[in-house]
């Protein structure tokens, strides 16, 4: 590596994969290398999934020591991972156990006893809808099934900020990934003494929040010398890896449509301030933390779970599918295709999607008809949501602009370019961690703005442009895809 380009890492980590990306930042563009990746998944112990998180953290010390091994001194650190899921740590300062897992019941166990009032009342306190998968319900969950977890424990740390203390020692939270507790006020970005006080939580359990692009401290002396690298800084991002993905959207104006897609697809747009009423109460969106005390007015919808399933529920049978393979058996499939709503509880945790499909359609679908299925069905997830993102805010976009690993999938991209009527910009696939080494940048450049590092990230970035078909025949057909999926149950309108 040349002296001149800065060794900048970001520890991506999602529910499916462990990844460390060196940034390679030379004043103008950034390079990016994955230097490591490994699978991730929960572990199921009599019943109850867990994160193996000393496994998370012993990946990322080796991508850690990679990424030094590879490009030399490391400027800075950043970590992001996905959202809700913590640890508590006990008096002492230790790991009390390992985090339980947002694909648990406990969170509906709660939420199937509370009354639609405190609902409400919560959602109005935090400008977040209720889930069983939020922090809250999973706390409270645990307060009732697991009371010797929760009596001991002594602070409560979101996964990235488990991580960080890991490998600094320092307690410290985030406001990103804190605003998928659906226990922070999203007005001012801090925790609701008014949520805590509703379910009877102790405020003392949760740390201070810390600023986007400031140091909160250094790897400690016991990794340093194992892994023989430099003591690194770690840089206060968006650690909730969708808001650290929207930092990379490739826009020109702050006025955006994004998709953010992974296992999940969060569909919505950035804002200077929550918008906390019935309307976006209804039609179940969420205020999220973005970077430097944005709002990401988003969705939480299926996504590539979905897919990913199907795919795996085809190599059951010992053949392995590529996905040009998979989207050549769902183009094959000949007259209009039945659709269904992704977001239905059957396709939370199923034992086979496939099946799952087929069970909720009615029909003996093959496989072909079941990939182009879920394929358009997405398409018009993505669409009702593009659709009530424009009511709420009064915004009509030109654009979205996909990101993440989802948006490599060509077909999704132009079944949703063709069902919106919208242009469609593909990129960055690396959206996480560009974004999470975009705000390190502060570390330096401490002027620079939001705006600003989109704009470094951007000639940093390939991208793939999707444009509507506007042959009548197919706009028709789209028109009947989205008018069926319209009509099917739990599709709020």
């Amino acid at each position: 590596m040349s002296s001149n380009k800065q060794n900048i890492v970001a520890f991506d980590c999602g529910n499916s994969s462990i990844r460390v990306v060196s940034g390679l930042y030379n004043c103008e563009r950034i390079e990016t290398h994955v230097v490591h990746q490994v699978p991730n998944e929960a572990i199921s112990i009599n019943g109850v999934f867990y994160w193996d998180i000393l496994y998370i953290f012993k990946e990322l010390q080796k991508g850690l020591q990679k990424a030094y091994i590879e490009f030399g001194p490391i400027e800075s650190v950043g970590i992001s991972t996905w959202g809700i899921d913590f640890g508590l740590l006990g008096k002492s300062g230790q790991l009390l156990g390992n985090p339980l897992c947002y694909r648990n019941t406990f969170g509906q166990s709660i939420l199937d006893v509370l009354p639609e009032s405190e609902k409400q009342m919560t959602f109005n306190a935090t400008g977040i809808p209720e889930h069983p998968m939020n922090s809250l319900y999973q706390l409270l969950g645990i307060r009732r099934y697991l009371p010797e977890y929760y009596e001991n424990g002594n602070t409560f740390l979101l996964i990235p900020d488990l991580l960080a203390y890991l490998f600094t020692g320092v307690i410290q939270g985030e406001p990103s990934i804190a605003s998928t507790t659906q226990m922070m006020d999203m007005r001012t970005q801090r925790y609701s003494d008014g949520v805590f006080e509703q379910f009877g939580i102790d405020g003392s359990l949760f740390p201070e929040l810390t600023d986007h692009g400031v140091v909160y401290g250094e790897l400690n002396d016991e990794l340093t010398e194992h892994l023989k690298i430099n003591r690194c800084p770690f840089v206060s991002i968006p650690s909730h890896d969708t808001a650290s993905a929207v930092v990379s959207v490739p826009a020109e104006s702050d006025n955006f449509l994004f998709i953010s897609s992974g296992t999940w697809s969060l569909i919505g747009t950035e804002l200077l301030e929550p918008v906390i009423d019935d309307a976006v109460y209804s039609r179940g969106f969420a205020n999220e933390g973005g970077a430097f005390g944005t709002i990401t007015l988003l969705k939480n919808s299926a996504g590539m779970h979905i897919l990913q399933n199907i795919k795996r529920d085809l190599e059951k049978s010992g053949r392995k599918y590529s996905w040009d393979e998979l989207v050549a058996m769902a183009d094959s499939c000949k007259g209009d295709i039945p659709v269904f709503n992704p977001n239905d509880p059957s396709f939370f945790n199923p034992n086979e999607m496939s099946a799952a499909i087929r069970q909720y359609i009615g029909t003996d679908l093959n496989n072909g008809k079941v990939l182009a299925s879920a394929y358009i069905s997405l398409a018009c997830s993505y669409k009702h949501s593009i659709n009530q993102i424009e009511e709420i805010t009064g915004r009509k976009y030109e654009q979205i602009h996909i990101i993440g690993g989802g948006c490599r999938n060509d077909n999704l991209n132009q079944y949703t370019a063709d069902l919106t009527h919208k242009k469609v910009v593909a990129g960055p696939d690396e959206a996480t961690s560009l974004g999470n080494i975009g705000v390190q940048l502060k570390k330096n450049r401490p002027d620079l703005s939001l705006m600003q590092i989109r704009q470094i990230l951007k000639k940093s970035i390939p991208r793939k442009s999707f444009v509507p078909v506007e042959s009548k025949e197919q706009q028709s057909k789209m028109e009947r895809y989205f008018n069926s999926y319209l009509s099917l149950p739990g599709i709020s309108h």
